[in-house]
């Protein structure tokens, strides 16, 4: 049986989550280690913007790090 990668996981868990489409991009970005910056670039939003993304993403899924979000999404928490 082949393991799933973080994204299978968090495809396959995202309905318990109730995030928006941009949400769920920038979450897999951001436990992907990629910076505010980065994010921003490939969104074509500001850094600030996806500050407040991330903001509202640890408020809904009830996480406050980047460990506990990556835990939330392949169920283990």
């Amino acid at each position: 049986m082949k393991a799933l990668s973080i994204d299978e996981l968090f495809e396959v868990n995202s309905s318990k989550f109730n995030l928006t489409e941009r949400e769920m991009q920038i979450a897999l970005y951001w436990i992907k280690d990629f910076s505010y910056q980065e994010i921003g670039r490939l969104l074509g939003i500001s850094p600030n913007t996806v500050r407040s993304h991330l903001s509202r993403i640890n408020i809904k899924l009830q996480v406050n790090s980047k460990a506990s979000l990556i835990l939330k999404i392949i169920g283990m928490d």
